[in-house]
């Protein structure tokens, strides 16, 4: 019934589904060589929490609102920032699920304006250095180590991004055709005309390309962005921020009532402040994500917020609950662990519904989205029956399509809101080292529905130093909704489960194409004329029917004007 919705509804169409994924700069000396990420040696940082060398001063402040606060003034702005006591380049940020990279090929991501190319070094069974035609039959590539390094080649900058993974486990400039190991060491110069020329080439630290310490935690690919043997140091003693499952967090739960969902991700058309601002919104979700998980109509309803826990340079939690009593059910959480998680916690009856929401800034204006939906049941093993939905059975594939239609419910005026207040200088967080931060109450109209965000904003300014600090400080792009639209870019040609899938549909769309004419043309004696025009028709239906998933897994328009 899914699939028949996808391949019938207009492009504005919403569905009942999973919503799987949500609720939802340096300065310019840092490109010299001595700190750039181009080589291994160096070490990427800010120094201090937003990269400034002198605190930050008089700077306004959203003070906590009280859930009975039915208006705001701007008189609640007020105090003074100290210097940021977090450090957005000493932390790790979540990059993809492995299950989704495909270990024959590097691939290429950005992390803080950092071009970064991600590869895995395992070798392929019983194989060597050479051509893939060459493999033995049935051999396969070990699972290996996931590597992330600096996408350009030390020799001549071209991005690695665009080279190959060998089969004996290094990955090759497609330039030059030069080799590393997982590493970063040198390998092998073709072009070298004698060993001591090679040597020559390896004793050079630049001839190393820049490794960044990188692990897989839960099955996601973390990456801190810093390099060098500090780095490494720092980032073995650092936690990751990763979620905590139920049964982890209480060993009186049952593993087997805890249901995960499948992981999710896609680079959103809007930056890493802005979508952690949204999912700390809960009152956004009837609107925003009207005839999918609320209505618009009958489901805004005023809600009563608290703070839980106090913002700090970690994060800070918020509950939420109807302002009208809605008897004994406890209230719903959201917690944001600093810099990229945000955890919703919904008691749904006896079972407990948790979205877990990672986010990390990959340039200004974008954000690298991974996220999935968690699960426990009531203790008696039941699911009730508003999230049996969630739990529908599908082709991964087709859950990351279906959150697409979700998600650009969201990224349509999120991606405008971001773009038009840089763009008019009301607010931004993607400004030059010393450029003054913008003051959050000369943009927005704040009210007691807007703690989460008040309270973001406040981390933001307070502990975070009021910018994103993107290596180089890059500029913010115009707004351009075909960025919004555009789901290859953004997911597909990264996914290696939604690009087999892609390969497969164009495949089964030329059969049936081909069956329906094939039928039409000869008109089988045993199915007659009628049953002949009937199977073409079916089978041409069908093929259109594919060719619109195809056409969802490449752009993917909506409009809130056209959802009625």
């Amino acid at each position: 019934a899914l699939i028949a919705a996808v391949l019938v509804a207009p492009p504005c169409a919403v569905l009942s589904f999973t919503p799987p994924i949500s609720p939802v700069a340096l300065p310019a000396a840092a490109a010299a060589a001595s700190q750039s990420p181009l080589f291994r040696s160096s070490s990427i940082g800010r120094g201090k929490g937003s990269g400034r060398d002198s605190p930050i001063s008089s700077l306004n402040v959203v003070n906590d609102v009280t859930a009975q606060d039915t208006s705001v003034s701007d008189s609640i702005f007020s105090g003074e920032s100290t210097e940021p006591e977090f450090n957005w380049y000493k932390s790790w940020y979540p990059i993809i699920p492995v299950e989704y990279l495909d270990r024959e090929k590097p691939q290429h991501f950005k992390l803080l304006n950092i071009d970064l190319v991600v590869w895995n070094d395992g070798a392929v069974e019983g194989s060597q250095f050479g051509s893939k035609k060459d493999r033995s039959k049935g051999a396969k590539r070990q699972h290996g180590t996931w590597r992330v390094f600096a996408d350009s080649c030390p020799h001549r900058r071209a991005p690695l991004s665009e080279g190959r993974v060998e089969d004996d486990g290094t990955i090759l400039c497609s330039y030059h055709a030069w080799r590393w190991d997982g590493d970063g060491d040198l390998c092998n110069v073709p072009q070298a005309q004698s060993s001591d020329e090679f040597d020559r080439i390896k004793s050079n630290p630049k001839s190393s390309c820049n490794a960044f310490p990188a692990r897989v935690v839960n099955g996601l690919l973390w990456v801190w962005p810093e390099s060098g043997s500090d780095a490494r140091i720092e980032s073995e003693l650092t936690e990751v921020p990763i979620m905590k499952l139920p049964q982890e967090e209480d060993a009186s739960i049952d593993e087997d009532l805890v249901v995960a969902g499948p992981w999710n991700f896609r680079e959103l058309p809007y930056g890493h402040d802005y979508f952690l601002e949204n999912v700390v919104d809960p009152a956004h979700v009837p609107s925003s994500h009207h005839n999918v998980v609320g209505n618009r109509y009958t489901g805004t309803n005023s809600l009563s917020m608290k703070t839980i826990e106090p913002v700090t340079k970690d994060g800070f939690a918020i509950s939420v609950e109807p302002a009208v009593d809605n008897g004994d059910s406890p209230p719903s959480t959201t917690k944001y662990t600093a810099p990229c998680l945000v955890q919703i916690k919904a008691p749904v009856g006896d079972a407990v519904q948790i979205l877990e929401l990672y986010s990390s800034p990959s340039r200004p204006g974008f954000c690298n989205h991974v996220g999935r939906q968690v699960v426990v049941k009531s203790k008696s093993g039941e699911t009730p029956q508003m999230l049996k939905a969630f739990l529908l059975p599908m082709p991964k594939w087709l859950n990351h399509v279906l959150a697409g239609l979700f998600l650009n419910q969201d990224a349509l005026f999120l991606h405008s809101q971001e773009r038009m207040l840089h763009e008019r200088k009301e607010y931004s967080t993607n400004l030059d080292e010393d450029e003054a931060s913008y003051n959050y109450n000369t943009a927005v109209l704040p009210m007691s529905a807007d703690k989460g965000v008040i309270n973001f904003r406040n981390w933001m300014r307070n502990k975070a130093g009021g910018r994103i600090p993107y290596f180089g400080n890059p500029s913010m792009p115009p707004i351009d909704n075909e960025v919004v639209f555009d789901i290859y870019n953004s997911h597909t040609k990264h996914c290696k489960n939604c690009s087999d899938a892609l390969k497969n549909l164009r495949k089964a769309r030329f059969i049936s194409y081909f069956a329906a004419a094939l039928v039409a043309a000869l008109r089988p004696p045993k199915l007659g004329a009628i049953g002949s025009t009937v199977l073409a028709a079916v089978l041409g239906g069908l093929g259109l029917g594919i060719n619109k998933l195809i056409g969802a897994m490449h752009r993917l328009e909506y409009s809130h004007a056209e959802n009625d």
